[in-house]
């Protein structure tokens, strides 16, 4: 059996998050794993013991993202805070403040796969993406990686999201 372009993608290749109106593009750097499950609201009908009819829709949906290295730009992203750079080479630092009672703003997300051919490409776009948890680990004899989880409601002109499967691969 001989699958189409885009049916057997492999590796996540890229991982970048906008704002939410998709502008101000940030690559997250080591990009590790991008996931989503549907959020399936579902309804029964049962009568006399019977059950008549079903209905599911999705409402929304479940993400989680992954990427190696700690970038204050993207975390600022996805926080609503700002990553300050200061001083000059070889004496910079960014620092990023993690001050409460800031309301996370609205991110899109998009991830692309390579195709098994490596010639096409699968790419997803979450359009309405809130941040519920983020967190990183310093361990000894361990690389930090950035684990985030959220939330995808529904985009009013785009729905919720969006799987693009290219023939010919095509960069984010």
């Amino acid at each position: 059996m001989a699958l189409s372009f885009g049916q057997a993608p492999f590796g996540l290749r890229e991982l970048k998050i906008t704002s939410q109106d998709g502008t101000g593009a940030i690559a997250l750097p080591v990009a590790l794993m991008l996931h989503f499950t549907e959020r399936v609201q579902k309804e029964e009908f049962v009568a006399e013991g019977i059950l008549v009819a079903s209905r599911s829709f999705c409402i929304g949906l479940d993400w989680e993202l992954e990427a190696g290295a700690l970038d204050l730009a993207v975390y600022a992203k996805l926080t609503g805070r700002s990553a300050a750079t200061a001083g000059s080479a070889p004496n910079r630092t960014v620092t990023l403040d993690g001050n409460t009672g800031i309301d996370f703003p609205y991110v899109r997300i998009y991830g692309r796969a390579v195709g098994d051919a490596g010639t096409d490409d699968v790419r997803i776009k979450i359009f309405k993406a809130k941040l519920s948890s983020i967190e990183g680990t310093l361990r000894n004899g361990q690389f930090w990686v950035t684990s985030c989880a959220g939330v995808g409601v529904p985009d009013l002109t785009f729905g919720v999201y969006e799987i693009v499967q290219d023939e010919t691969a095509v960069a984010l």
